[in-house]
């Protein structure tokens, strides 16, 4: 168990246990592959090697033990989730725990990736989870959408998109102690 100390209030991380699954209910990460963890060009060419920026963030999942990730980009049609675990460093892979479904492609519809994270969340229990959205893609999210975290596709997931996805783990880290302090005094 990690503990981080802010002011006065005091932050409890979750850890998985040996078969990497969460004691308390984990928070979640829905990520984007392209133009998260490595830029593209604004002609959709990859202007640097493929998962460049992945180190940067496991080191946020590294800090950050109570959250897991479901892949929301365009990757899970073309590979299994076994074979997108092996781009993640050892420790990371079995964090990563599913994919969102995919929508029908020809079906018209806004926020076509907030309605296939929101797919996830409702067909695997999870409505009530914490969790915020990595990705490049602002159109496939409501205007403003307060989960989302949104990446430059041409920078990537730099250090201010690193900065605000970490409030968010930070926010749910907070949350989390504050009702299992709530739930102490009841």
């Amino acid at each position: 168990m990690k503990l981080l100390i802010l002011s006065d209030l005091h932050l409890e991380f979750g850890s998985h246990d040996a078969t990497g699954h969460m004691g308390d209910s984990s928070d979640l990460l829905f990520l984007d592959i392209d133009g998260v963890l490595h830029p593209i060009g604004v002609d959709y060419s990859f202007s640097s090697r493929f998962f460049s920026h992945l180190p940067r963030l496991e080191e946020l999942l590294r800090e950050f033990e109570s959250v897991d990730v479901v892949i929301s980009s365009d990757w899970r049609l073309a590979e299994s989730i076994e074979q997108l675990q092996r781009y993640f460093s050892a420790d990371i892979r079995h964090r990563i725990i599913g994919a969102t479904p995919q929508i029908d492609p020809n079906a018209a519809v806004h926020h076509r990736r907030q309605l296939e994270i929101q797919a996830w969340l409702d067909g695997n229990g999870s409505s009530n989870a914490e969790w915020v959205a990595l990705d490049d893609w602002p159109s496939s999210f409501e205007a403003g959408f307060a989960r989302l975290v949104l990446t430059d596709s041409t920078r990537a997931f730099d250090q201010d998109s690193f900065q605000e996805l970490r409030s968010h783990f930070l926010r749910f880290a907070a949350d989390r102690c504050l009702i299992a302090a709530s739930a102490r005094m009841k």
